[in-house]
């Protein structure tokens, strides 16, 4: 068994990971796509204090070895792989609100991620995927998990009108999801290309920077602004920005796939009294999930994404940085195991 880790900063080694016997309770997966995220590249560019996990923090692949048929799982499995891990001691996990849990383990960040070949796993954590779904889709579940705890979060409904300030992939998915419950998104980018991936996603409106976003908005919602605004961490784009578009004690959701920082000054957001949270996991939303990609509730193929082999992950993470560096921003990447 072999997987990546950062061994210092922007340098990647291929590590021998310790063979596991599958005993009692468990299961072995062969990895057969892995995304790198904009959280990878962070760390790539950062290195560890410590010795870090094997990254990668969304996975899918075939289950090679098990020890028990768990509600249908077998050898030969397509499944998707939870990454996240409720510790089990915090007070929220012993008092059975394990969803809430303060010490959450996410994989590629705290524990080993899934830019491996292999990977042994408890069967509660695989999900069963049906034929209908590809392996690109299925990438991007643990996104679309964020996305349905975002809408549940504001409490959405039909007819709202949403800002999203940043157009990533994440972006993408929220106001794609949010069409889906009949709401109205309006997506605000600064980058060029994002734009028109998002106006080719069938997104109506969509604010590039060439635009006077809180004017568009107002003229959009007849004064009203957003009650409900979701703000993209990941993106390179001023938090004031965000509570701009935000109406009087509107809901503002910080979200990404990263733990990027981002100077915050609160004071819209103290004279407007809006009413913030910070999400960045889609706990309990797996199986959701997959029935709305099932459903073809969302079209992933608009994403922006690239794709490369096990082989060229070195290379993927300097391109990266490359990109960001001459461009600021970069690109997803599928890895084929």
């Amino acid at each position: 068994m072999k997987g990546y880790k950062i061994v210092k900063p922007q340098t990647l080694k291929e590590v021998d990971i310790p063979e596991q016997e599958i005993s009692t309770g468990k299961a072995k997966v062969k990895i057969t796509k892995t995304l790198v995220t904009f959280s990878d590249y962070l760390k790539y560019m950062e290195g560890d204090k410590e010795e870090s996990p094997i990254l990668g923090r969304y996975g899918i692949g075939i289950v090679s070895e098990t020890d028990t048929n768990f509600f249908g799982l077998e050898k030969g499995s397509h499944v998707y792989i939870d990454p996240f891990t409720p510790c089990g001691e915090c007070y929220n996990c012993k008092n059975n609100e394990r969803k809430k849990c303060s010490e959450l383990l996410i994989a590629g960040e705290d524990s080993d991620g899934f830019l491996s070949d292999f990977y042994s796993i408890s069967p509660e954590k695989l999900h069963i995927l049906p034929d209908v779904i590809n392996d690109f889709d299925a990438l991007f579940i643990g996104q679309i998990s964020l996305a349905v705890s975002i809408i549940d979060t504001l409490k959405i409904q039909k007819g709202d009108y949403v800002s999203i300030v940043g157009g990533n992939n994440l972006a993408n998915i929220i106001a794609q999801l949010l069409i889906y419950y009949q709401a109205v998104p309006i997506v605000a980018t600064t980058d060029n290309e994002d734009f028109e991936t998002l106006k080719n996603a069938g997104i109506y409106y969509v604010l590039g920077p060439e635009d006077n976003w809180q004017k568009e908005v107002m003229s959009i919602t007849g004064g009203r602004m957003t009650n409900s605004v979701v703000y993209i961490a990941d993106c390179d784009i001023p938090v004031v920005k965000a509570f701009s578009l935000a109406s009087y004690n509107a809901s503002v959701v910080f979200t990404g796939n990263s733990y990027k920082n981002n100077p915050i000054s609160f004071n819209q957001a103290v004279r407007k009294q809006l009413d913030i949270h910070f999400l960045n996991v889609g706990l309990e939303n797996t199986a959701s999930s997959i029935n709305l990609i099932a459903n073809k509730a969302i079209d992933l193929s608009k994403l922006k994404y690239e794709t490369a082999n096990y082989s060229d992950v070195p290379k993927v993470f300097k391109n990266m940085a490359t990109k960001f560096e001459n461009e600021n921003k970069t690109y997803e990447t599928v890895i084929d195991v």
